[in-house]
């Protein structure tokens, strides 16, 4: 699809992990040093399934915790992790920031919904140079249904007063992507595995941000 007629949403939601920063080498060191910590093995299928994914699905899994107490212990220890690698080895995603700045500039309102606690959101948009752009931070990370879920979405929508339909979503991540369109956001894929079959479902598909600018006439 090319062209698409940016007037038609007022605002755009953007993920954040995979989509405007490159933060997964940070967690899966994480992931893997506080399952180590414990003594049990984390498998790659495992850690590529998380991607995209809140962390308590991973810990369900891999660490197999007593009671929603133990969960969330585990998940402070991954995420303690996470800000001390963070800082040292997240990246940003070429040309996110500027899209991103280009959309606000066009009058769009910016909203994040990620999976991520809202202390690394903030520390990562202030990293690209845009937190003062972002009207609405939604972190998944507290609430009770997450991505693949539609609820993220539905709360950033509702966060912004606005109809889904008038919400362009960003996702890099077949989980987020699926809460977007089950939001009813209009859903572009973005990066690296987006241009692949298992994206099909989203409203458009590109494989980089000088690719999304041409499929949206930019």
């Amino acid at each position: 699809m090319a062209g698409v007629d940016l007037t038609r949403f007022e605002a755009a939601a953007f993920d954040l992990d995979g989509t405007l920063v490159d933060s997964e080498p940070a967690w899966e060191k994480a992931k893997r040093i506080v399952a180590e910590r414990y003594g049990l093995p984390v498998t790659d299928a495992q850690i590529a399934a998380s991607v995209g994914r809140s962390m308590d699905e991973l810990v369900a899994q891999v660490f197999a915790p007593a009671d929603a107490t133990a969960a969330r212990a585990i998940e402070e220890e991954i995420f303690a992790e996470g800000a001390i690698w963070l800082p040292q080895v997240r990246q940003p995603i070429p040309g996110a920031a500027d899209f991103l700045r280009d959309l606000h500039g066009r009058g769009l309102r910016i909203a994040l919904c990620s999976s991520a606690p809202e202390r690394f959101i903030r520390d990562a948009l202030a990293q690209l140079g845009v937190l003062e752009l972002v009207e609405l931070i939604v972190s998944a990370d507290p609430l009770p249904r997450r991505k693949p879920d539609p609820y993220p979405y539905l709360l950033t929508a509702e966060g912004l007063g606005l109809s889904p339909d008038r919400i362009i979503g960003f996702e890099d991540a077949i989980p987020g992507a699926r809460s977007a369109k089950g939001a009813g956001l209009f859903t572009a894929a973005v990066g690296p595995e987006a241009l692949s079959a298992a994206f099909a479902f989203c409203d458009l598909q590109a494989g980089d941000y000088p690719d999304l600018r041409r499929k949206l006439g930019l």
